[in-house]
């Protein structure tokens, strides 16, 4: 019989700082960021922001913005929305400099953005939205006598905007469940599907790693699998799927690892599992 058992271990809660992080994304010869944007104006304020493009290749580069509302499925992937429709949006704050942005050969590029709070925003919530950079190219085409000119989309990089209101709850991520699925095919292979449903109580988005320990209890043998990066909005629940090999027999302790940095609690899931 399995049992499922749930431990959490305590420790030290630090104070969270929020920052603009470093992140770059690269393609075609172009990196561009950061990939995420904390701000922390008050209401009826107008904040500048930039976004900072470098381009590589030998060729001139061109990109349109666009801004959309974001929010991520039970098992973490992100879903799109036009701007103001989701709850917590913030795309209508957002001013674009520009539209449209060229990046010369060797060039680095500065471009900037406003972001206006309104003076009724709610302080006890953060919101978002995706400022979204699409490179496209010009390309012409004959018809007949006549030049037909279109674009070519190439790729699309979204930046997360995040207006974070002083005083927020950091809250903690905890395991509320944990579930054997039995056997999978993943990408034409059988596995044994594990799943562990985590939680934000908080009210700021969080960053985490789940690990996995399966372990023999009569052999002592362990089997690792590779840690799960995970990332989640305020309040939202997400499954995270972990896939083990599907010829395990025997008795086992499962052990999850929830790490979510050291200004959290980390926490632990185990469960008894016979394959």
């Amino acid at each position: 019989m399995q049992e499922n058992r749930l431990m959490r271990v305590e420790g030290m809660l630090g104070i969270l700082f929020l920052l603009l992080v470093p992140l770059f994304t690269r393609a075609q010869g172009i990196s561009i960021s950061p990939s995420r944007i904390f701000i922390q104006g008050q209401p009826g304020e107008t904040v500048t922001r930039s976004v900072q493009f470098t381009n590589t290749s030998p060729r001139e580069l061109n990109f349109v913005a666009s801004v959309k509302d974001w929010e991520r499925d039970s098992l973490g992937t992100k879903v799109y929305h036009l701007p103001g429709k989701l709850k917590g949006s913030n795309a209508a704050w957002i001013g674009l400099q520009a539209n449209s942005v060229r990046v010369a050969p060797g060039e680095t590029r500065v471009v900037n953005f406003s972001f206006t709070i309104p003076a009724g925003a709610d302080a006890a919530e953060l919101t978002r939205s995706m400022l979204f950079f699409t490179q496209v190219r010009e390309q012409s085409a004959a018809n007949g006598n006549r030049q037909a000119i279109g674009l070519n989309i190439l790729f699309e990089v979204g930046i997360q905007i995040y207006h974070v209101p002083d005083g927020l709850t950091p809250g903690q991520l905890n395991f509320e469940a944990f579930l054997d699925k039995g056997q999978v095919e993943v990408s034409g292979k059988p596995v044994r599907r594990m799943m562990l449903k985590i939680r934000n109580d908080g009210q700021l988005n969080k960053d985490a790693y789940v690990r996995f320990e399966l372990t023999n209890k009569t052999t002592g043998e362990e089997t690792r699998v590779s840690p799960v990066a995970i990332a989640m909005l305020p309040g939202a629940a997400q499954w995270v799927n972990i896939d083990l090999p599907a010829g395990l027999k025997g008795n086992f302790l499962g052990i999850a690892i929830l790490d979510a940095g050291s200004q959290y609690n980390l926490k632990v899931a185990e469960k008894e599992i016979t394959y």
